[in-house]
């Protein structure tokens, strides 16, 4: 583009290459910078070739000459893909980015723990698992000062997602998650079942457990909907008590709360079967919506009798949320003395 640009200015004569397949990275695009040169008075000459764009034959020459390098191209394009593929089979790691917790070992190609970051990674999983969602753990981790793996001070909800999501921390890899649509273009995609993918299990030392890997997984599937058919099924959320904790008995969908009347002296908050409200009754003709009064009740009653043969769970419940408050009493008196400083 700067080469097109000084073209532009007149700032040179000629263009001296070594090859049609160092000029352009296939016959179109050759074409369109040699003719847009031409127009210009601007002469190519392909060193390897002999072929001086300026001549009267120079034109023909070049595009049967390219067309050979594009295929050229294409062959060597091929070969290395096979290559890689072959390398995957082995187990070597390819196109390897750098990865939260591992130190990457270019003479040996294998990956060890590093134990600094993986106390990161272990809280990311900890904290999800106990149900704190990723833009939450982000904040946190901005506030302990922690780095992020390209060593930013900002966490961002898409990194802690994209670490959860990663298998080499329970010690497998998965290779072939993209690849190279074409080599011209060079652009990359998501491997969604065109290409071959390659899953070695036991590859190097985890520090999450397998149990703890799914569960995270779970979560994300539940938090993220299933997506069967292109749209979205069900929803995982924690905006009320009993958000994605209540499920229909008939079809096994998530409850979701919905407002009658709303707006009206008659208003009343009920839980429904989801099937049922996006989709219709012939999805779940046999469910009835319940008021939050009644899921209410039944909650206390259940919890009385569970306190009744257990008297030691009320006393650990109150004891943790006495902490709790303890807690956040503390880091409020933090944050007013540091901003009476600041004054």
């Amino acid at each position: 583009m700067k080469m097109m640009q000084d073209a532009s200015q007149n700032k040179f004569d000629m263009i001296i290459t070594k090859s049609i397949s160092r000029f352009g990275r296939n016959t179109v695009d050759t074409l369109k910078y040699v003719r847009a040169l031409k127009e210009k008075g601007i002469a190519i000459y392909f060193e390897e070739e002999r072929i001086n764009t300026l001549e009267i034959s120079g034109e023909i020459m070049l595009t049967v000459l390219s067309a050979m390098a594009q295929q050229e191209s294409k062959n060597i394009s091929s070969h290395v893909k096979l290559g890689l593929q072959m390398k995957r089979k082995r187990g070597e790691l390819i196109g390897y980015n750098g990865c939260l917790g591992y130190v990457y070992d270019k003479e040996s190609k294998q990956i060890s723990v590093n134990y600094e970051e993986a106390e990161i990674v272990r809280y990311i999983f900890e904290r999800y698992c106990q149900g704190v969602g990723c833009t939450t753990i982000a904040k946190e981790l901005t506030t302990m000062k922690y780095r992020t793996p390209t060593g930013k001070k900002k966490w961002h909800e898409s990194t802690i997602r994209g670490i959860l999501k990663n298998e080499k921390y329970k010690g497998d890899v998965l290779q072939g998650k993209t690849y190279t649509t074409d080599p011209i273009s060079n652009r990359r995609v998501v491997n969604m079942g065109e290409e071959n993918m390659y899953y070695m299990q036991e590859h190097h030392e985890p520090f999450i457990s397998e149990r703890m890997f799914n569960q995270a997984q779970e979560i994300l599937q539940k938090r993220g909907g299933v997506r069967g058919t292109g749209r979205r099924k069900g929803n995982f959320s924690r905006k009320y008590p009993f958000s994605s904790r209540l499920y229909c008995g008939f079809c096994g969908s998530l409850l979701t709360r919905r407002n009658w009347h709303s707006g009206t002296k008659n208003s009343i908050t009920v839980w429904h079967c989801m099937e049922f409200v996006k989709h219709g009754k012939e999805n779940c003709p046999h469910c009835k919506a319940i008021k939050e009064s009644i899921i209410e009740d039944a909650f206390t009653q259940s919890y009385k009798l569970l306190c009744d043969s257990n008297k030691e769970l009320i006393q650990t419940f109150l004891n943790e949320m006495e902490e709790i408050i303890q807690e956040e009493s503390n880091e409020s008196s933090i944050k007013r003395l540091e901003e009476q400083k600041q004054v």
